[in-house]
């Protein structure tokens, strides 16, 4: 009876052995699988990541050089804006000086039709002293054939005396008369010339005003026509850098494309591994921790305010160059971002009651501040749109907000900040992930 018992006892013992060899033969393959996909899960994160940090700098760099671009083509516009103004300036000299030579024009055809009636003036005084001239000279002719009449020969030809003296008074006067005609025509031709020469004078004036017009105008077209050639080598470079902005953006375009699928294949990994995890948890009956994401409570008491594994500082609290305008100046915070960060939750590093909510497309853009008693207190900057609002109690991790990029901002992030009695701290002594 005794051998019996033993016997039943070794037979016993090894079927329990072969069912627990056979269940653990059953089940090793499966954590062995288990434990296979979760690490291709994880080198699969590892290169999305990658990919997306290296479509990030290369976005980067595309808008550092679409900035330069743009600044160039500011830049080629102020000067056009320049030449623009220069080119109707000109223009408006030349509309001046073409009126002026018109003036001008018009004051020398006047000026040639009073010289050209002066010479008709002349024309005729030149023909009243020839024809004075012949009557004076037949006169002196005549004498000359009758023999030179003297005083004498008059006195003994009168009848009388007052016969005499009126011939003489005659020949006197007749003689004077022709002289005085012919001295008043040399007065009125030498009056004629004198006018003449005057308007002459006048006429080469206003010539060589003319001739000075034609000379600035000349120059003002040349100076037209360099700004033109300048204007277009100007717009012709602007034209050229318009198309390699064109080319950038549509890179760029082509990059966010890509970083969105990569975001999207990053989350859904993200929520395989989750689910992965929750899987594995359940199967081992809750008791082990393996694979459980860790803790994003600091050992101050903190919680980290971006509640997601591949989130990260992007600019730390301290003296910086400001990234939007390149001066020195302290951060009073901590900026945190992740790929795909637009419309990431935001939580509340610690309970406490809301203060601030504000929605603003300035400065911080739309926050949240929180008071946590004791003279602390928390803010969240620059969220797409917020989750509480002024007087909501709320508990550490509750979701507040979403990540954004309102306000002073140059993409999304949120500006995390800890102050204490109103006084800025440095968040990374509080918070970690």
């Amino acid at each position: 009876m005794k051998q019996n018992n033993i016997a039943t006892k070794v037979i016993a013992f090894f079927l329990c052995f072969t069912l627990v060899f056979v269940s653990f033969a059953a089940f090793t393959p499966d954590v062995y699988a288990a434990k296979k996909n979760l690490s291709s899960l994880k080198s699969e994160q590892a290169q999305i990541k990658d990919k997306v940090e290296e479509s990030e700098k290369k976005i980067k760099e595309l808008e550092k050089q679409q900035a330069q671009q743009e600044e160039i083509i500011s830049e080629l516009n102020n000067q056009i804006a320049k030449l623009n103004d220069q080119l109707d300036n000109v223009r408006s000299q030349q509309t001046i000086i073409n009126g002026d030579i018109k003036d001008i024009e018009k004051k020398i055809a006047d000026l040639d039709e009073e010289i050209k009636d002066l010479d008709e003036q002349i024309l005729e005084k030149d023909k009243e002293i020839e024809d004075t001239i012949d009557i004076f000279c037949e006169r002196i002719r005549a004498n000359y054939m009758a023999g030179e009449t003297s005083v004498l020969e008059m006195f003994t030809a009168s009848s009388s005396l007052g016969n005499f003296l009126n011939r003489l008074e005659l020949f006197r006067r007749v003689t004077q008369n022709d002289q005085a005609l012919v001295n008043k025509l040399n007065e009125e031709i030498a009056e004629i010339e004198e006018m003449q020469k005057k308007l002459q004078e006048k006429k080469q004036s206003v010539e060589a005003e003319k001739a000075a017009l034609e000379v600035k105008k000349y120059d003002l077209q040349s100076a037209e026509n360099e700004l033109n050639s300048t204007q277009a080598t100007i717009i012709a470079k602007s034209t050229e850098v318009n198309k390699k902005l064109a080319a950038l953006n549509y890179q760029t375009k082509q990059l966010e494309i890509s970083l969105d699928k990569y975001n999207k294949e990053m989350d859904k990994i993200e929520d395989e591994i989750e689910a992965f995890l929750k899987q594995q948890q359940a199967s081992s009956g809750g008791s082990s921790n393996a694979g459980s994401a860790p803790s994003n409570i600091s050992k101050k008491g903190w919680a980290w305010p971006v509640p997601y594994s591949n989130s990260y500082i992007t600019s730390p609290y301290g003296y910086r160059n400001d990234p939007i305008s390149g001066v020195y100046k302290f951060h009073s915070g901590i900026d945190i971002s992740m790929a795909g960060a637009h419309g990431k939750k935001l939580v509340a590093t610690k309970a406490g009651t809301v203060i601030r909510a504000v929605h603003s497309s300035s400065g911080y853009g739309n926050y949240v501040l929180i008071d946590h008693g004791g003279g602390f207190s928390s803010l969240y900057a620059h969220c797409s749109k917020l989750a509480v609002k002024v007087g909501d109690k709320v508990a550490q991790n509750q979701v507040i907000a979403y990540i954004g990029s309102t306000g002073y901002s140059t993409g999304p992030h949120v500006h995390f900040e800890i102050r204490y009695n109103g006084e800025k701290q440095n968040p990374s002594h509080y918070v970690s992930k």
